[in-house]
């Protein structure tokens, strides 16, 4: 619910659910400060803004432009432009400020396209936290986003480290991922991705008996878990760029498992892993991109996609706590350290397969997030989800046993 009020500066400002949207006390001087701490990301030619408020920020930051420059603004809340048309017009008017709300219908596309010239994005927070319920795809679109670039400036020596590694794994003899996509031609065949989670044990008997069956494409992280039960998965795919990786394939013998890799992954793995080697997103022209969003699941999924899967199943993929555990047994064995992801992070809790609340983390989430705008994007794709932690939008919840009995 909103609710207009007069600051004690005399301009107006607005409450959204009881929370102030602009300052209480002088909403121009906070929207000054608002722009001088993005000035960096304004001093560019093209400045994308998600949140309107009431476009008391709005009038700042385009105080701030340079010449030449234009302004996006984005507002997924139809309440917000007709409370800042009526408050506050005139960011309306500025010639070099385009704001598109939600009502557009291509209010994606444009998202889509501006994001493309562009590094990062600014964020109004309160005025993002106005369709938290309302619109929950846009919600975390834009959050992911924001969180993802927050992870990534934290930690300025993986991104010199992931492509370092580029460097070094273009000059390997490698194979390029259309290989192996072209490889798969059996349609009939069904994908199952493995992920780590600790839900993966409980099905390994399972897929033990069953694999000849399926295509099975296992994360990096899994690769152990099935090995030691007698799995051989059609390839191990990996994407991160940390030197840990490597341990994913220490005293495995991988001749007969290919790898699938981004170009930036853990160079280190790619060259202790003794089996064909595939790349993909080496930056070529002529290369198909296998989207990652950050996690490996997403990856490996596009790689089934690309393979023109017509059904894929999730197993591991709990994205959230089983217990006390957020791996497989194995984890200790491949790391050398034991399973204490829970106990160093802040938990949130989030609906799981059988509709009771189940805890994770905001990397989980944020995973679950890109896992279920992939599932929206291939709307042509059977997906299964049979792990026992969060629920998949858009994928059918089925365990195991009962995916098995009607696979011929």
């Amino acid at each position: 619910m909103f609710e207009l009020e007069n600051s004690r500066s005399g301009v107006e400002t607005l409450k959204y659910n009881n929370r102030y949207i602009h300052s209480k006390y002088n909403p121009m001087k906070e929207a000054e400060q608002f722009a001088q701490g993005n000035k960096e990301l304004i001093n560019k030619e093209v400045v994308v803004l998600y949140g309107l408020g009431l476009g008391y920020h709005v009038e700042s930051i385009h105080n701030l432009l340079l010449e030449g420059s234009i302004l996006y603004v984005f507002e997924g809340n139809p309440q917000l432009i007709t409370y800042c048309k009526k408050v506050n017009p005139k960011v309306f008017e500025y010639d070099n400020v385009k704001i598109i709300d939600y009502d557009n219908k291509f209010f994606y596309k444009k998202f889509s396209d501006v994001l493309n010239d562009v590094d990062d994005i600014i964020v109004h927070k309160p005025s993002l936290e106005t369709i938290y319920k309302s619109n929950e795809i846009l919600y975390n679109l834009i959050n992911d986003f924001h969180i993802i670039k927050q992870q990534h400036e934290s930690q300025p020596e993986m991104i010199l480290q992931a492509e370092d590694n580029l460097k070094a794994n273009k000059h390997r003899n490698t194979k390029n991922i259309l290989e192996f996509i072209n490889s798969k031609n059996d349609v009939n065949k069904i994908y199952v991705i493995t992920a780590s989670g600790p839900s993966l044990d409980y099905d390994l008997n399972l897929l033990k008996a069953n694999q000849k069956k399926f295509h099975i494409l296992a994360v990096g992280s899994a690769l152990r878990t099935l090995v030691d039960n007698g799995i051989k998965p059609d390839c191990v795919v990996i994407i991160d760029p940390r030197e840990i990786v490597k341990k994913q394939f220490e005293e495995i013998d991988c001749s007969n498992i290919p790898l699938c890799f981004d170009g930036k992954a853990s160079r280190w793995a790619v060259q202790i892993h003794n089996g064909q080697k595939y790349i993909f997103n080496d930056d070529l022209e002529d290369d198909i991109i296998i989207r990652t969003s950050g996690t490996v699941a997403v990856a490996a999924m596009d790689i089934a996609i690309k393979c023109k899967a017509e059904k894929i199943i999730l197993l591991g993929q709990d994205l959230a706590f089983i217990g006390e555990k957020s791996h497989t047994n194995t984890f200790e064995k491949t790391y050398g350290f034991k399973d204490s992801y829970r106990s160093n992070l802040k938990n949130k809790y989030v609906k799981g397969v059988d509709g009771r609340l189940v805890k994770t983390t905001q990397g989980y989430i944020t995973f679950k997030n890109k896992i279920e705008s992939l599932i929206r994007n291939n709307n042509n794709v059977e997906f299964i989800n049979c792990s026992h932690g969060a629920f998949i939008e858009g994928a059918k919840h089925i365990e195991f046993y009962k995916v098995i009995d009607k696979v011929k």
